[in-house]
């Protein structure tokens, strides 16, 4: 199964303007690493905060908001 993402919307910290593209193309990519076993059809996901240091790198940053993805998508499928 593959995942599609219409719409990402991602409101990041103050000083992090310059890194949103490099953050949301390492989330769609980690995104479409992943093997999913089945489908599952999500209108909208709204995750609660995550948080984040600006002395985190871009990658870490994405996985964070990646694993509150997985975590959203798994509490859909409860």
């Amino acid at each position: 199964m593959t995942i599609k993402v219409d719409n990402l919307s991602l409101r990041l910290p103050s000083g992090f303007e310059s890194r949103a593209g490099t953050i949301s193309r390492q989330i769609g990519a980690e995104l479409g690493r992943r093997q999913w076993n089945n489908d599952i059809s999500i209108d909208r996901l709204q995750l609660p905060p995550v948080s984040v240091s600006r002395h985190e790198g871009d990658g870490a940053v994405a996985q964070k908001i990646v694993a509150a993805i997985l975590q959203g998508i798994e509490g859909r499928q409860n």
